[in-house]
């Protein structure tokens, strides 16, 4: 395992990575960094989790978000209002998640990108 500042240059060339996808797809944190953070750099579920809140959501949501507001790619007024069920549910999910160990935490996130990425691919592929 990398360790001291070979660990930190990977973990930013591994962000880079996931901010392409972020910009691209409109997914990163959740989808890609949390689970690259367990796999590589063996961060424990809930702080791949906190981790990736903290890196994702300020830059790469703001500066997505004028990329795609620019092209006139974003309904401001429908994100205005999804916005507080993302507080709200931000701070319910995450008073849970910590109430749940680590090793089950992991698995009920892997279990939920599997039926996401299942439910994904059905919808391209026969819609």
């Amino acid at each position: 395992m990398l360790e001291g500042r070979a660990r930190l240059w990977a973990i930013f060339v591994v962000s880079c990575g996931v901010g392409v996808c972020s910009g691209l797809f409109g997914v990163g944190g959740g989808v890609l960094l949390v689970p690259l953070l367990i796999l590589l750099f063996h961060f424990e579920q809930h702080k791949a989790q906190g981790t990736s809140l903290i890196a994702l959501v300020p830059p790469t949501g703001l500066l997505a978000f004028l990329e795609y507001y620019q092209a006139h790619q974003a309904h401001v007024r429908i994100g205005l209002l999804i916005m507080p069920g993302i507080f709200l549910g931000g701070v319910l999910g995450s008073k849970l998640a910590m109430k749940l160990a680590p090793f089950r935490m992991r698995r009920i996130f892997a279990v939920f990108l599997v039926l996401i990425g299942f439910w994904q691919m059905y919808e391209s592929w026969f819609s």
